[in-house]
């Protein structure tokens, strides 16, 4: 029980020793005791005890994790500041001046992480920056050199580099704070500013004055390796290679400088280096983002990802969980592709949301083009790896498993397969691979590998066309290593599921053409005689060839695959109905009717509507459009029906149609977005826009389906305004992941009627 201010400042003084920073021990008892003491205060009623105290709870605030928002911290950090804030505008000589020191400080350290790390909007952060000036009196000349410090970094987040450079050329004239702030980490926080806003110049001349040691480093800090890619921009290539190889097995990096050395690396052709750092800096990366600094680090990995992809060296590998727990499902076998697919949306989503907070487009303008920044030097040598490379290591055992040997592991393979079907199970049997993949043990691996390819494959499981894409390249790369392992049956499982990889793979995001193209390459090597192998090899050659926009390479593949003996090439009206679709989207009309003549009677060709039209046999694709438009789902055929409409004026049964097919257009999963959803999109925009222009437009409500309740304020104005932006969005997705421009500019020219 509280006596007197005395007894709660001893206890005051008692819970500071337990500060993380000094201490080196957890934030929970230093956070309990700072809670503790607050209530204490509160009950004493003294008015300087409790701002000291109120400060020290702040204080701890900021070692306080939380689940759902970060405003579960700093909606309470800041409400409490505005109390210390007013207590000391009403009383200033009653406080302690270190005190009040500290509660400016804390105000710039809650500006800071408004600003850069837990964003909130820009314009509520400009009004408390105004209302912190109006209280703060020009005696404290500090604190608003930190006012006009935060207004610079709330200028660059938006992208004003106008008002960036306004500010910034005032601050350089004055003396950073340093009861508030650090100024080498100052400097290299500006530093990293300007390269982001694509001004190296300007970043090399922000920590100039801690390179030239006019400003004081503080002791282990290295802020060097935030001029990496200006270094290189600015062609100071030794510095940038010396500073690189200085630090970048160093523990303990900063998002930022985790961010310079993976672009770095994704840039000038060192991928393998570049996946040393990566692997180095797992915990710090993980593989979402909730902050500015990760975001730009997520991007950064996802380019070097990319890189490593089109370089020909994904591979599978184990993402150690770290964790004890026993109902952890984290999946332990990824691949680079996947990483970068996972990272590559993250950045992009949180760079939306920013943009939304700013309102300006800057930061998803600047994403986009880290994501797709390209060399500067195709191969920059540096000199041999100064540690060993991390990501060449062997795979870690499962925390989760005990057993590493072929019994073991097969005991453990069975007791998962018992599990019923889903992720799982493919949890436990990752784990039981990889433990594998630890000890050495063959059976259990190829066992495991099979097992996995069986969960897979089934209808249902499509969005992990990835996971199955990896798990059957793995089994070639198996197979062309050790050729006497698998027997006949093994084989046989394994290209019955080409088919399906390869079609997934090819209609799906996720798997690059130039893995499809490498699989293929590998897998005519090892086709079977008197089998149907080449079958699937030469007709998936002629898919590629069309994905890759190159129409008479596409048509050389076609004529190779229709060599082939009838009997091997029999083919499904599916099948047909996809080539047909190959010559559609390659802008090959005359190909794309002969293909279909051969379609048995019955099927449904109303995706060559548009084909019908340019090629003169309107009667045809109207007989064509008023047999089929009332029950037309699949997404070819929407968007064949979408056009026809809109062209030739029956903007009424269009109308109809996408009110019937809403759900085409409502993605609950970026891996959800086939490649055939393209022209799909571009026939509502391009109908939408008709309906609009024709005055036909009117309110609409989305039904509810399985993940959204029903949602008033629709109109076709807004469908068709929604779908031009995830167009853009996902055409971008579907170049990277094709290596060509060709579709989207084709789909961009459909949307916008030419």
């Amino acid at each position: 029980m509280i006596v007197d201010g005395d007894d709660l400042r001893r206890r005051l003084d008692a819970a500071w020793r337990l500060d993380p920073e000094e201490s080196g021990g957890g934030p929970e008892p230093f956070m309990a005791e700072m809670r503790a003491l607050l209530a204490d205060a509160e009950a004493l009623g003294e008015p300087e005890s409790l701002f000291r105290v109120l400060l020290g709870y702040t204080y701890s605030l900021g070692f306080r994790g939380w689940k759902d928002s970060s405003r579960e911290v700093t909606g309470e950090w800041l409400g409490l500041l505005r109390r210390c804030l007013l207590m000391w505008h009403a009383e200033p000589h009653r406080y302690d001046e270190d005190y009040v020191t500290a509660m400016w400080t804390q105000f710039y350290r809650l500006l800071d992480v408004f600003i850069r790390i837990f964003p909130e909007p820009a314009d509520r952060v400009r009004r408390l920056v105004d209302e912190l000036e109006r209280y703060c009196p020009p005696t404290r000349p500090g604190f608003r050199y930190a006012l006009d410090d935060a207004r610079l970094h709330l200028a660059a987040r938006r992208g004003d580099v106008a008002e960036v450079e306004r500010w910034w050329t005032r601050l350089r004239t004055q003396e950073p704070p340093r009861e508030h702030m650090f100024p080498d980490g100052l400097a290299s926080v500006d530093a990293t500013m300007w390269a982001r806003l694509g001004h190296p110049g300007r970043a090399i001349a922000a920590l100039a004055p801690v390179l030239t040691g006019r400003i004081p480093t503080r002791d282990g800090d290295e802020h060097e390796d935030v001029l990496l890619m200006p270094y290189l921009l600015t062609g100071r290539v030794g510095e940038a290679v010396a500073v690189h190889q200085r630090t970048y097995t160093r523990s303990g990096m900063k998002f930022g400088e985790v961010a310079a050395h993976l672009e770095f690396c994704a840039r000038t052709g060192n991928e393998e280096r570049g996946l040393d750092v990566l692997h180095r800096n797992f915990a710090r990366i993980g593989y979402h983002c909730d902050s500015v600094d990760g975001m730009w680090t997520a991007a950064a990995a996802a380019l070097l990802c990319r890189r490593v992809v089109a370089a020909g060296l994904d591979r599978e590998w184990v993402w150690e969980c770290g964790c004890a727990d026993p109902g952890c499902e984290t999946l332990p076998l990824y691949t680079y592709a996947k990483l970068g697919q996972d990272l590559r949306w993250h950045a992009t989503r949180f760079a939306e949301h920013m943009d939304g907070l700013n309102g300006t487009p800057h930061l998803g303008e600047r994403i986009d083009a880290l994501l797709h920044a390209e060399p500067v030097v195709d191969r920059l040598e540096l000199p041999p790896a100064a540690a060993p490379a991390r990501h060449r290591a062997g795979p870690p055992r499962s925390p989760h498993l005990d057993a590493t040997d072929d019994a073991g592991l097969l005991r453990a393979l069975d007791l998962a397969r018992a599990a019923d079907p889903g992720t799982s199970r493919i949890v436990l049997t990752q784990r039981v691979l990889q433990n594998a993949l630890v000890g050495g043990a063959t059976r259990a691996l190829v066992e495991a590998r099979f097992a996995l390819l069986d969960d897979l494959l089934p209808d249902g499981w499509e969005l992990w066309s990835t996971d199955l894409f990896s798990c059957l390249v793995e089994l070639f790369r198996l197979h062309e290593a050790r050729p006497t392992l698998l027997g006949a049956d093994r084989l046989a499982a394994m290209w019955r599921a080409v088919p399906v990889a390869l079609d997934r793979a090819l209609t799906l995001p996720g798997t690059h053409l130039r893995q499809v193209r490498a699989f293929l390459d590998t897998a005519e090597r090892h086709q079977r005689p008197g089998t149907g192998d080449a079958r699937h090899v030469r007709w998936f050659r002629t898919g590629a060839w069309a994905r890759a926009g190159d129409a008479e390479a596409a048509r050389a593949a076609w004529e190779h695959w229709c060599a082939l003996p009838p009997a091997e090439r029999r083919t499904t009206s599916a099948d047909v109905l996809r080539a047909v679709q190959w010559w559609l989207d390659l802008g090959r009309d005359r190909w794309a009717l002969e293909t279909a003549e051969t379609l048995p009677a019955g099927s449904d060709r109303s995706r060559l509507l548009p084909a019908l039209l340019r090629a003169g046999r309107a009667d045809e694709a109207h007989e064509l459009h008023e047999r089929t438009y009332r029950t037309v789902t699949g997404a070819p055929e929407v968007a064949a029906h979408l056009q026809f409409c809109a062209r030739t004026g029956r903007l009424e049964h269009g109308r109809e149609i996408i009110g019937r097919v809403l759900g085409l257009y409502h993605v609950a999963d970026d891996e959800e977005f086939a490649f055939d959803r393209l022209r799909a999109y571009a026939g509502a925009v391009l109908l939408g826009e008709r309906l609009v222009a024709a005055g036909l437009d009117e309110p609409w409500t989305w039904p509810a389906d399985a993940c959204c309740p029903a949602e008033d304020g629709w109109s076709h104005a807004r469908l068709a305004a929604a779908c031009r932006r995830h167009l853009a969005l996902y055409a971008r997705r579907w170049e990277e992941l094709l290596g060509t421009d060709f579709h989207t500019r084709a789909v961009t020219a459909l949307a916008d009627g030419r």
